[in-house]
């Protein structure tokens, strides 16, 4: 039987559903002509062996019918390998299904048929031939259940009817074992391809984790849409790669030994990067002008690198990165009186007049689709940067949409995109598929718009939530309609941002359910609701607590312990982590300044709560009151934190760190993060996430990744702790890479404190928690540091 995890994990997604449906086909393409054989000899078998029993008609017309079958499915396996076929995977697939009905119509009318008009001799031979067919099937056709489902019950089928048209209980008692045999492997053939469905799914995704780590170890290499660059300590080029070449409007040849500040346009900016360079200073998003490109357009490119030492000789290395679109749309944007000042969008004022003609003046045929889209966090943009920089922002993001939509080609008969006000926009598609167009639209600016924008030489990510409706499915009026689509938006944000919804009856009570647990958030601290539970932190070598890490509970008092993956986001969005952050560092220090141990303790900090001005008064508030060691204290934050607004968040982590306290990168690998925040802060500990742990005993791939990992960490002196370490071969094999500290279930599930550090037991105490068993006792203080290396 499957496992529940590969149930779970074979229900296809519905944008891969194409792509696992054309992996299962292709798996029997492969083994059709084995198939195919195998029954064509089977045939030649049974009409050999029943010459002389049968009509020479019957047997004629039995054999051709199976070749001509057979030849059949050979043509359609051939057509898909040879590329003649579209892989219209459903197609395919029916076709596949007719050809096993086929296959199994003329064996199981045969068997039927023919079975009490044989010898003895004859029956065994054709049931022999019979159940062959039947287990080739389940085996050889097992990545198309359809068709095998089909093919084998068609034949254990008519075998049935032959044996029970003997009528002794011997036959009857055959069949019984045939159906029930049957059965089985048509149940054996749901659950291998479940399994196939698994583990194709499952390579898949670690293909993307396996990714996102190369990139991590080789930044920028081989990079769409970036070039490196290199420079001999005079500040020539060298390595000069073709795509490089291409950009800068030469050759390989020409450019190779050229003086790099020789390519751009004379001014300060080129004045001070060649400064920069000649004194090896590092340089980060420094915008100049190149001429080089030999067309009369100026083009602007964005500069960001570091010197390095090669041998005996300094030398330059970076990234350059062209801007010229971003600086191409903020001199076109037009100001008129029915478009937006800032975008050169149609304002509100023209997208209502525009919505509710098409409404009016649509054909019967016709719909309307309305999604609105806002800016993922822009807020924390504007708080952070400005608003002039928030401008441009959204007017990158007003052009870049149009850009996807004209591309794109759904925008319907006729498109319309406005900028509603602050980070809202809206886009209408009008026409006969105008409801498809919407959907495939939404998923496209899901995936254009999350991609980072640079802005000023800052590099911010962002993303959209969008809302869905429809006209006259969901209402034919331009003021219910964007209701409904405002609602929907709302839903959007509400399920975690980054996402499309489309409006659906009910969502308003979904929407009120997530403002009744706002409200009841903002007073969960106050109520003494929140709860701190821990978790232990071993090292490796010795296999002792450390430490452990602090993690959040609600104890909600009508819907009981709520996890923080459903509350968390909640508060970040709505500002409350702020004080609900505070509660937990205070109580986190507090706790861990009783521990006889002097083991460490590490509070996690969201993006939201490093940003926040009142931080390091908190926190340095904190340590004074509970006199707990900072060297103890760890902090751990998330790549989300230098994704944006990061030279100010930087410096936060260095304040925090002259603190004494250490500093963990959380999650590591998981997300897009770049080598230079390696580079750029001297983290103490990096966290491997716990997906590359969980499969570290069986995968070579894991293995393979999490090695990299800790190799680099220890190469940059850092320490490195695996997150969920269930298994002891898991960390057998953690202990041979180099890894230093662990944590997961094999050393301590997350429970309130007192069930690692038990209070003092009172006399009049009443009810204390019992101890968990198999917690354990055994503690050493952590000891870790950037000097110990690996």
């Amino acid at each position: 039987m499957v496992s529940k995890q590969a149930a779970l994990r074979a229900a296809v997604p519905v944008e891969l559903q194409d792509w696992v449906d054309n992996r299962l086909i292709s798996a029997h393409v492969r083994i059709v002509r084995a198939l195919a054989l195998g029954t064509i000899f089977n045939a030649a078998a049974i009409i050999l062996g029943l010459l002389g029993q049968l009509p020479g008609g019957l047997l004629a017309l039995f054999g051709s019918s199976t070749v001509a079958a057979c030849l059949h499915r050979l043509w359609l396996a051939e057509g898909i390998e040879r590329g003649r076929r579209r892989r219209n995977t459903v197609k395919i697939l029916r076709a596949f299904w007719l050809n096993s009905l086929w296959l199994g119509l003329t064996i199981g009318v045969a068997m039927g048929h023919w079975f009490p008009m044989l010898s003895p001799s004859g029956q065994v031979l054709l049931a022999t031939g019979g159940i062959v067919q039947i287990a080739a099937a389940a085996y050889m056709v097992r990545t198309l259940v359809g068709s095998a489902t089909i093919y084998i019950a068609l034949q254990a089928a008519g075998l049935s009817v032959g044996l029970l048209r003997i009528g002794d209980f011997g036959a009857f008692a055959t069949t019984a074992i045939l159906l029930v045999a049957s059965g089985l492997l048509i149940r054996m053939t749901h659950t291998a391809r479940d399994l196939f469905v698994t583990r194709i799914l499952s390579d898949r995704e670690l293909a993307a984790s396996s990714r996102t780590v190369k990139l991590l170890l080789n930044e920028y290499e081989e990079n769409g849409s970036d070039w490196l660059f290199e420079l001999d300590r005079n500040g020539r080029l060298t390595g000069v790669s073709k795509r490089f070449a291409e950009a800068a409007g030469g050759t390989v040849t020409a450019l190779e030994g050229l003086s790099f500040v020789s390519l751009f346009t004379p001014d300060g900016s080129r004045s001070a990067l060649a400064e920069a360079i000649t004194d090896r200073r590092p340089l980060r998003s420094m915008v100049v002008s190149i001429d080089g490109l030999g067309n009369g357009a100026t083009r602007w490119w964005s500069i960001s690198g570091r010197p390095c030492r090669a041998g005996e000789n300094s030398a330059y290395r970076g990234v350059i990165s062209d801007i010229t679109d971003r600086r191409l749309a903020e001199d076109r944007v037009q100001r008129m009186a029915h478009f937006d000042a800032l975008t050169g969008l149609p304002n509100r004022a023209l997208f209502d007049k525009s919505l509710t003609n098409l409404l009016q003046t649509r054909r019967p045929e016709e719909h309307v689709a309305l999604l609105l889209f806002d800016v993922d966090h822009f807020k924390s943009i504007n708080d952070m940067h400005g608003h002039p920089l928030g401008d441009a922002f959204l007017r990158r993001i007003g052009d870049k949409t149009a850009s996807l939509i004209e591309a794109s080609g759904l925008g319907g008969s006729q498109p319309l995109l406005a900028r509603l006000g602050g980070d809202e926009f809206a886009v209408v598609v009008c026409g006969a598929d105008a409801c498809d167009h919407a959907v495939r639209l939404a998923e496209l600016l899901l995936v254009g718009l999350a991609e980072p924008v640079e802005v000023d030489g800052h590099e911010l990510h962002s993303g959209v939530s969008i809302g869905i409706a429809l006209a006259p499915f969901h209402s034919e009026t331009k003021e219910q309609l964007q209701s409904y689509a405002d609602i929907a938006l709302n839903a959007a944000k509400a399920n975690g941002r980054g996402d499309w919804e489309m409006f659906e009856p009910g969502m308003d009570a979904q929407l009120h359910e997530r403002h009744s647990l706002a409200r009841d958030l903002r007073h969960a601290v106050g109520r003494g609701e929140l709860r701190l539970f821990i978790q232990p932190l071993v090292d490796v070598a010795s296999e002792t607590m450390t430490g452990y890490e602090a993690l959040l509970r609600w104890q909600h008092p009508e819907r009981g312990m709520i996890a923080p993956d459903n509350f968390i986001p909640i508060a970040e969005e709505t500002g409350l982590i702020v004080p609900i952050g505070e509660w937990v560092v205070r109580s986190a220090l507090a706790e861990a300044a009783q521990w006889s141990g002097n083991e460490t303790i590490a509070i996690n900090l969201s993006p939201v709560q490093i940003e926040s001005p009142g931080l390091m008064p908190m926190v340095i508030n904190a340590l004074a009151e509970s006199g707990i060691d900072p060297a103890r204290v760890e902090f751990e934050i998330t790549e989300g934190v230098l994704l944006s607004n990061s030279e100010a968040n930087l410096e936060v982590l260095k304040r925090l760190q002259s603190l004494g306290v250490k500093i963990a990168l959380d999650d590591f690998g998981t997300g897009y993060a770049s080598l230079n925040y390696l580079l750029t802060f001297p983290f103490d500990k990096i966290k491997i996430d716990r997906r590359f742990i969980s499969e570290l005993a069986t995968r070579e791939e894991s293995r393979a990744i999490v090695s990299a990992v800790i190799a680099l960490a220890n190469q940059l002196g850092m320490c490195t702790l695996a997150e969920g370490v269930e298994e002891r071969v898991q960390l057998d094999q953690l202990r041979e890479d180099g890894c230093r500290m662990v944590q997961g279930w094999l050393f301590g599930k997350a429970l309130p404190s007192e069930e690692y550090h038990p209070r003092p037991v009172r006399p009049v105490q009443r009810g204390r928690p019992a101890r968990v068993a198999g917690a354990r006792t055994r503690h050493a203080l952590q000891t870790y540091s950037r000097a110990s290396g690996g």
